[in-house]
Order: C-alpha cells, then sequence, then structure tokens
C-alpha cells in the first residue's frame, strides 16, 4: 500500500475527496480509470483502489505505473458493497472526513468533471450527494444514466435519459430519486447520518437502497449534467446474460420488500408481474429462452431465500 497522502489546495477552496475504486480482475479497464483521475484537475484528489483479491495483475500494475494510488487489498471478493464498506471503513479508521466518489473502475473521468461535481454538491444545502451524467464510453454522444427515476407506487427504477442524444437532453442541475453507484459522490453528512452500504445485496440494487436510505434520512441527491463520466457498460458482468438478469431480479425484488410499505402492495404486485411478464417475453422474442426464465429465476431464489452460489 503506497503511504503517499494528497493534502487538499484550500487556496482554490475545493473540499477534500478521495476517488474509492473497487477493482476485482480489472487489469484491462484500469489504466484509463487511473489515467483520466490522474490528469482530472482536482487539486489533491486522493486515489484509493480497493482489491476484492484479484488473480491478475491489477495489484501489480496499478504500484508500478500508479504509485500515487492507495491500495487496499481485501484478499477476496467482496463484491461492489463490500469493497465499497471496506474502503470506507480504511479511510475512517485513517480520520478521513472528506467527500468520498464511489467510481466503477470502468469508466473514464474527462478533466474537470470532479471539480464540476464537488462544487455543485457543496453548493447545495439540501443535497447529501451528487451524480454525473454518464455516457456510453463507445459512442459518449449517448447518455447511459442522466438521473434516476424511482416509481413510488409502481416500484419501477430506470435510469432517465438513457440511450439518447445529450444535445437533446436538459443541462440545469435538478435532484433526483437515485444516483447510480457507477459513479457517485457523498458528502461527509450523508456518511456520518447513512452510514453503509448494505452487502446484503449481493450484485444490483445497493446504490439504490442507499440512495432511498439518504432520502428517508432527509437528505436529497443532486444531478449535475456539466459534470460527465464515460462507462464501459457491463465490463464486468457482460451484457445482457441470464446471469446479469437473475441478479437483476433478486436484487429488485430484496430492494421492493425492503422499501415499499405494505398499503402499496396491491398495487405494486400486478404492476411489477405485468413488468417481469413482458421482460421475459422479450428475451423470448429475440430467441433467448434462458434469459427469460432466468427473470423469473431471480424472482423466485429471492422468495425462497436460496442461498447465492459464487
Amino acid at each position: 500500500m503506497s503511504e503517499r497522502r494528497c493534502i487538499p489546495d484550500r487556496r482554490q477552496g475545493l473540499p477534500p475527496l478521495v476517488a474509492l475504486v473497487v477493482n476485482w480482475n480489472g487489469r484491462d479497464v484500469l489504466p484509463e480509470c487511473l489515467a483520466s483521475l490522474q490528469d482530472g484537475g482536482y487539486p489533491g484528489l486522493r486515489v484509493l483502489v480497493v482489491d476484492n483479491g484479484s488473480v491478475d495483475d491489477s495489484v501489480a500494475w496499478t504500484r508500478e505505473h500508479h504509485p500515487e494510488c492507495e491500495i487496499l487489498e481485501t484478499g477476496r471478493n467482496l463484491r461492489w458493497a463490500g469493497g465499497n464498506n471496506a474502503g470506507l471503513r480504511y479511510l475512517a479508521d485513517g480520520g478521513y472526513e472528506g467527500h468520498v466518489l464511489l467510481l466503477n473502475n470502468d469508466t473514464v473521468v474527462p478533466e474537470g468533471s470532479l471539480r464540476r461535481l464537488v462544487v455543485a454538491l457543496d453548493a447545495n444545502e439540501e443535497a447529501w450527494a451528487a451524480t454525473p451524467r454518464i455516457c456510453y464510453a463507445h459512442d459518449p454522444a449517448r447518455a447511459w444514466y442522466d438521473g434516476g427515476t424511482v416509481g413510488r407506487w409502481s416500484g419501477w427504477v430506470r435510469h432517465a435519459g438513457i440511450r439518447k442524444l445529450t444535445g437533446k437532453l436538459r443541462m440545469e442541475e435538478r435532484y433526483v430519486d437515485w444516483g447510480t453507484g457507477c459513479a457517485l459522490l457523498l458528502s461527509p453528512g450523508a456518511l456520518d447520518a447513512v452510514g453503509e452500504l448494505d452487502e446484503e445485496f449481493h450484485f444490483y440494487g445497493e446504490d439504490t437502497d442507499y440512495s432511498l436510505r439518504i432520502t428517508a434520512a432527509g437528505g436529497r441527491i443532486l444531478h449535475v449534467p456539466r459534470s460527465l463520466v464515460l462507462h464501459k457498460v457491463s465490463a464486468s458482468v457482460g451484457g445482457t446474460t441470464p446471469l446479469k438478469l437473475w441478479l437483476r431480479s433478486r436484487s429488485h425484488l430484496r430492494l421492493l420488500r425492503k422499501h415499499w410499505p405494505a398499503r402499496s402492495w396491491p398495487v405494486l404486485i400486478p404492476l411489477q408481474v405485468g413488468y417481469l411478464a413482458g421482460h421475459a417475453g422479450w428475451q423470448l422474442w429475440h430467441g433467448r429462452p434462458e434469459a427469460a426464465w432466468a427473470v423469473w429465476q431471480g424472482v423466485l431464489d429471492e422468495l425462497r431465500g436460496r442461498p447465492y452460489v459464487g
């Protein structure tokens, strides 16, 4: 682990910031991610790479090419939530009290984006967290995330602006229902009031859960479209695979059971069944019966409380 620490440049009025990057066998995507953070123009930025027991040369490569990064090795795959929690505990144990950016390792952060995101959050007294606009790395003119919406009665959780040309999207800052963990800036207030991520979400749903907990505690989530992050979508789990659909279904049901009150279930259940049927039917229409079954299997396995494998 590097002992180097960066001291924020208070002459520029910017608060301390740590970019927390969880990595698991991400040697192919780490170079662009870490280089973009190094060249991002945020004075005093600390980069903490939490390695979840990678078996590739991620750690050795990072030590050689980015000695400015701190590396925390967990020794095993704690998944996204567990890796981030390990990083947050490491920072807290070291007395850190600043902003933390949870950032996927398959991202690229253009110069100036971190500054715009932090300044916007710091200037807004109601916001406890902030999100940038996130575009596809292979098609930067199209948005992958331009805010998150949550249907309070329907239970539908979706990305706003997905696949739309950014030139047709709104540029003003606004509050959103949830922030994606691909790039989620957390204030010290959020970390104090909400604490750690829920590791019972095996994969997916952790960020929505955390966002809903922020809202329940009295905070808000600010979307800052002028801050940009590029995302190599699904680099860790793959595209639309049966595994991905199974994980999404399980996590989504867990989210609903945790946050939606009983009075909403008479409306929620039929809408969710309709959504799942439509999703499974779409997979069948495209000749993917295993993917269609995975949509339902995830729900059934979550209801039965079956343990995760792997």
